[in-house]
């Protein structure tokens, strides 16, 4: 009877999958997040008529990266299934356990150098899962011996996301497997470049890469257009021939997974639409994520907003909290069975039930015949002190007296046994990141922490990979090492400014801390214990602090191209709440209690001030109530009861701006060298743009900003919203981007707070320059970027044009070409890190034979061709040194040389040829020996000293 009734499910299943054209996996296994590859949550197997406690294991509670409920995908406990082995994910230890489903004894731990946020994925005998760190880990399901390891993206570069070191591309596009594929996404920032995979499982072998999905100019909330991009954050999946990528708040991607060709990708047109992270096809519904039809989880996509609940339209109530084993549908809250604490996830296998909690508890269930004693095991971990020796705490005693308190970050570069570790551990309240070279002693440590239930976003225990340690500059109070022997000159950028400090044994090379900009620091002081010690006592040379008042804030440190140094929304304001002001590091911000009655009868008022909120503008966190006591005594308590204007304008503004900003000054022209009045595109946004001196920041569709003193364009933040007030301030030395999110709805795919810094100029950052009028003959200097995404300024005084321009409005250029053209890109990433201009020769185009431009100034030009050795997906490898290349149809000596292979990263190639005379306009020819031509752009440059 049992076994007609379970063929009979999964005939029907088999039949209902056909619907959807997703397989169904393995009944008897649960082997990824809501058993398959389209999500659905739905098992052929049936649950046993009674059910009784197995065994239970107390883990870890974790702790979701965001407060936003919306892009809560990590909250509690995802397990998985297979072949009696069951994998469980963990942000707060930076791991995967296995455990016997049976018995629910710990088989093997499995350590990255970052929280990992998804439940892995089984295919076989093998599990992979993603990391904050930058990885996707290969291990052997039985054993958990890796097997391979991919890092998305070439880089170690990190910051602090979440409240946590991670990689800058983090995995959060969690993995889905099918037929042997493993696909991910890696990234969350858009600028910052976010990538879309396809792997083989067995080899780990990258099947294809999309690197293009960071920079697309298009759709915005409140239909209005900017640069943007995915912001991958929830967990893939697969419709038949197709990907599905969720775009945290936002609507998801669809790709063809086969190829990693897009096939559609916008941002909501409509203003007060929330969205979140979750998405799955719907089986009983046989609806999917698909083109014009979008089942979510209106649990999930809904928010508060203003004036009142917001929910998705379309989506199924609770789907994300239900599952279908079977003929049952189990509802994670009314479970079947008698639960302590609150369900976080329901999964069933091998004839069993497994309930996790956001308490952290995991429990199975099965037939009461398998409980071997009679009695439910209740699996134990004993909690083991941790112990430190006397000499390590006077030493730390001793160096703490020289630092600025017991809150913020220590970095410890090397260990010896972590006895500093756990000495720091025990003294301090710092969040402690230790690194080391070492398998052995970083294993040691790190199992010593878990004894101890020490979670790693108080203490991580990191190993170094190949390539050097890249630390985020300005957010550590403390750095040391546990080996007196280890110079930390290199890392000395990370200290904070404000007096952050530096402890080591090894003297500092005076001559290599004067190099680092920008410096600030102390050296050559040394302490009662014998170690040297470096302090950066003061401010950042060179940067300001804002006060307020729309006033001017030129810091000079503050400038194109910008990266992400952390971000995070512990720290959350109405959306109309006033500008933050700026003190030695600190942002000091006044949130509007935006849940008292709003004032009514005057639209220009609305809500009362909350107390003052201190953080750090260096890492993001809330000052501790005990810190920064000076500036506290000094701050005015606004009245409970007062109102407040329900927005903020610098004087002369209109109390509503969403047209383009009021003229900022003059600016040259960078192609016609001629004066002319500075304007950039501004689409909708209630902030108008403040102009700081050196920088204009404005909310453009996006956060976004200009820099004047390079004539950047407007460069779009994309990701979060900024305020309605303008929020987006240079002050510190950083490009300060509070969360000004609260009380709106709109599906601006990054809710939180970030703080940006300066980059090299090799890092990739495009902007729209927006339209200009251009008279015949008067370009001078200009730069065709081939298949590039946006434009980009140099500081050297060339605009870099994407041809064809899809990156937002351009100026008008007269451009004519010949020959069958297609265009491809390349993250600069990918980029040889020597080659000065990544962003240029990391795309091309292809089949390129003639090219004309028009307009140009008479006279005699520096011309400089820029190629690069990259691969091209289905087609022969184009040899550069066959290509022949003529200017005014004179040969130009072709100085490429033949590559044998082109490398995983190779530099770009630059062939100049020098007084080439244009009368109007330029001819560019090119062919090859094999019919096949490259080019990834031209820059010219008029000599300017015949006039």
């Amino acid at each position: 009877m049992q076994v007609g009734k379970a063929l009979c499910m999964i005939a029907i299943a088999m039949s209902l999958a056909s619907l959807v054209d997703v397989p169904f996996a393995a009944a008897d296994a649960w082997p990824m997040y809501r058993f398959d590859s389209g999500r659905r949550g739905v098992s052929a197997e049936a649950l046993p008529d009674d059910l009784q406690l197995l065994w239970t294991r107390q883990l870890r509670p974790l702790t979701p990266a965001f407060h936003d409920t919306r892009l809560q995908f990590d909250a509690g406990h995802e397990p998985v299934v297979s072949d009696g082995i069951l994998l469980i994910a963990s942000s707060v230890s930076d791991s995967v356990t296995a455990y016997n489903a049976d018995s629910g004894e710990q088989r093997w731990v499995f350590y990255t150098n970052g929280p990992i946020r998804f439940a892995p994925v089984i295919e076989g005998q093998l599990a992979c899962f993603g990391s904050d760190d930058g990885y996707l880990y290969c291990v052997d399901l039985k054993t958990g011996r890796l097997r391979w390891k991919h890092q998305a993206v070439p880089s170690g570069r990190m910051l602090l996301g979440n409240r946590r070191l991670i990689s800058v591309w983090p995995i959060r596009g969690g993995p889905v497997v099918e037929s042997g594929v493993v696909y991910f996404a890696a990234g969350v920032w858009p600028f910052e470049g976010v990538f879309v995979y396809a792997v083989s499982v067995d080899t780990g072998e990258v099947l294809w890469r999309n690197d293009r999905m960071g920079y697309q100019f298009g759709q915005q909330p409140h239909n209005t257009q900017a640069i943007g991009g995915l912001a991958p954050q929830g967990y893939l999946l697969v419709q038949g021939d197709d990907l599905i990528v969720p775009c945290s708040n936002a609507y998801p991607a669809r790709f063809n997974r086969h190829t990693g060709e897009l096939i559609r990708f916008e941002l909501p047109s409509a203003g007060r639409v929330p969205g979140g992270w979750f998405a799955a096809l719907d089986l009983d519904q046989a609806r999917a994520v698909r083109r014009g039809e979008l089942t979510f989880d209106e649990v999930v996509n809904q928010q508060q907003h203003e004036d009142g609940p917001r929910t998705t339209d379309g989506g199924a109530s609770g789907l994300s909290r239900q599952i279908r084993v079977g003929d049952a549908l189990l509802k994670f809250d009314q479970p079947p069975v008698e639960v302590d604490g609150t369900v976080h996830s329901m999964v069933v296998a091998q004839g069993s039930l497994y309930v996790t909690t956001r308490e952290g508890l995991l429990c199975c269930y099965g037939d009461s015949s398998r409980l071997a004693s009679g009695a439910a095991r209740h699996w134990e971990a004993r909690i083991e002190k941790l112990e430190t020796r006397a000499a390590t705490r006077d030493r730390i005693e001793e160096i703490l007296r020289q630092a600025t308190g017991l809150h913020g970050i220590a970095f410890v570069i090397g260990l010896e046994d972590g006895d500093l570790v756990r000495a720091l551990q025990a003294m301090t309240s710092y969040q402690i990141v230790a690194f080391d070279d070492e398998k052995k002693r970083v294993e040691q440590l790190r199992s010593e922490l878990t004894r101890a239930k020490v979670d790693a976003d108080r203490v991580a225990v990191y190993q170094l990979n190949d390539g050097p340690l890249s630390l985020p500059p300005y957010v550590a109070t403390l750095l040391i090492s546990e080996k007196a022997h280890v110079s930390l000159d290199a890392h000395l950028q990370s200290l904070r400014p404000f007096g952050g400090i530096a402890v080591s044994g090894r003297r500092a090379d005076p001559d290599a801390v004067k190099l680092i900009s920008p410096g600030g620091f102390q050296v050559d002081e040394r302490i009662s214990t014998g170690d040297w010690l470096i302090r950066r006592a003061g401010p950042l040379p060179g940067s300001t602090d804002y006060r307020g008042d729309f006033t001017l804030s030129s810091d000079e440190l503050v400038k194109f191209p910008l990266g992400v140094l952390w971000f995070d929304d512990t720290l959350a304001h109405f959306k109309r709440s006033p500008q933050p002001v700026f003190d030695r590091g600190t942002m000091i911000s006044r949130p509007k209690n935006w849940q008292a009655p709003r004032h009514k009868g005057d639209y220009k008022l609305d809500y009362p001030l909350l107390p003052p909120v201190l953080s750090d503008i260096y890492t993001g966190r809330v000052l501790d109530d005990s810190e920064r006591q000076e500036l506290r005594q000094g701050l005015v308590q606004s009245p409970p009861e007062g109102l407040e204007p329900s927005q903020y304008r610098p004087e002369g503004e209109p109390f509503s701006s969403k047209a383009t900003p009021r003229i900022a000054g003059q600016r040259i022209n960078p192609l016609t060298g001629q004066i002319e009045t500075r304007l950039f595109p501004k689409t909708y946004g209630c902030d108008g743009g403040v102009d700081y001196g050196s920088f204009y920041t404005l909310r453009s569709g996006t956060a976004a900003f200009y820099d004047k003193t390079i004539e950047s364009g407007t460069v779009f933040l994309s990701g979060p919203r900024s305020g309605c007030t303008n929020s987006i301030i240079p002050s510190g030395g950083v490009l300060n981007v509070p969360y000004f999110y609260e009380g709106c709805t709109c599906s601006y795919p990054l809710p939180t707070a970030m703080s940006l810094v300066a980059m090299p100029e090799r890092f990739e950052q495009w902007s729209t320059w927006g339209e200009a009028s251009i008279e015949p003959g008067s370009i001078q200097r200009i730069g065709l970027n081939f298949g590039a995404p946006g434009d980009r300024m140099t500081r050297d005084g060339t605009l870099w044009l994407d041809y064809p321009a899809i990156g937002g409005p351009s100026p008008s250029i007269h451009v004519e070409t010949t020959g069958e053209v297609k265009y491809l890109y390349r993250h600069s990433l990918f980029m040889h890190p020597e080659d000065p201009f990544p962003w240029v020769s990391g795309s091309m185009a292809v089949g390129l034979n003639k090219l004309i431009l028009k307009d140009l100034k008479s006279g005699n030009y520096e011309v400089r061709l820029y190629f690069a050795p990259l691969e091209i997906p289905g087609s022969p490898t184009i040899e550069l040194s066959d290509q022949r290349i003529y200017l005014q149809g004179a040969p130009v000596h072709n100085e490429v040389k033949r590559v044998e292979k082109a490398e995983p990263r190779v530099s770009g190639i630059v062939v100049t040829a020098r007084n080439v005379l244009i009368q109007d306009q330029l001819l560019l020819e090119l062919d090859s020996v094999n019919d096949q031509t490259a080019i990834s752009g031209i820059e010219l440059i008029r000599d300017s000293t015949g006039n």
